[in-house]
């Protein structure tokens, strides 16, 4: 997430939809009063003081930045964000939490069928993202099919529509500008006029390991993802 006072504009960052890539693109364009919350080495290092006193995050949606800030940046500033298809969305998702768990193994010379035994509270602490809850569903479950079908998967932040994520607290329809990552760079030229700079999209954050894909992904599991992300494939028009 970004608010830029310099620039007078707030970039609401969607799990695993290049929203760190918009970030570490952004980043030498900030100034002093401007807020960053992860995405940047700068930003990752106090997002988590930030997310203890003020409730404000890397992944904040529309709703809480303005129960948090209030109204007037959102009525006053350039408000975007990046969605991406949902079900490439998803898998990524699981291949980041994937290569999380595996990064943590290969760390700790841990043989993969011992990990789960492994991953103690002290472990957790050491390493924040054994602790969210989507890794801890990854570990219970032994495929893609099963990671999706979790009774509590819907509870986990990455799992929130996008649709909801850009809602204001008055609901309705995204709130601000909404490029979708698949038509980059048709929108540079826009965001770059926008906010008076020269933007290029670097690729960020990309997943080391990756079990699945769109292209694996069965009929039946699209199937489920399309009930499950319904809103989000008729509000920014992506095809099942």
């Amino acid at each position: 997430m970004i608010i830029s006072h310099s620039r007078r504009f707030i970039f609401v960052h969607i799990h695993k939809a290049g929203g760190t890539s918009i970030e570490q693109g952004l980043d030498p364009y900030l100034a002093w009063n401007d807020l960053i919350l992860g995405g940047s080495p700068f930003g990752e290092r106090i997002q988590a003081a930030y997310s203890k006193r003020f409730g404000l995050n890397k992944h904040s949606a529309v709703s809480e930045i303005e129960a948090i800030c209030g109204t007037r940046y959102l009525d006053e500033y350039f408000a975007f964000a990046l969605v991406r298809h949902p079900l490439a969305r998803v898998c990524s998702i699981y291949n980041f939490v994937a290569t999380t768990v595996h990064n943590w193994a290969v760390r700790n010379k841990i043989p993969p069928e011992e990990v789960r035994q492994r991953i103690t509270p002290q472990a957790a602490k050491r390493t924040p993202g054994l602790a969210w809850l989507s890794t801890r569903i990854f570990l219970q479950t032994s495929d893609f099919s099963q990671f999706i079908r979790h009774k509590e998967i819907r509870r986990a932040p990455g799992f929130r529509t996008q649709a909801a994520t850009l809602a204001r607290t008055s609901g309705g329809r995204p709130f601000g500008t909404v490029f979708r990552l698949e038509d980059y760079p048709n929108w540079t030229a826009e965001l770059s006029e926008r906010l008076m700079l020269d933007f290029t999209l670097p690729h960020a954050n990309k997943s080391g390991v990756r079990p699945v894909g769109p292209e694996t992904v069965s009929s039946g599991d699209r199937t489920f993802i399309g009930e499950l992300f319904q809103v989000d494939y008729e509000t920014f028009d992506y095809q099942s």
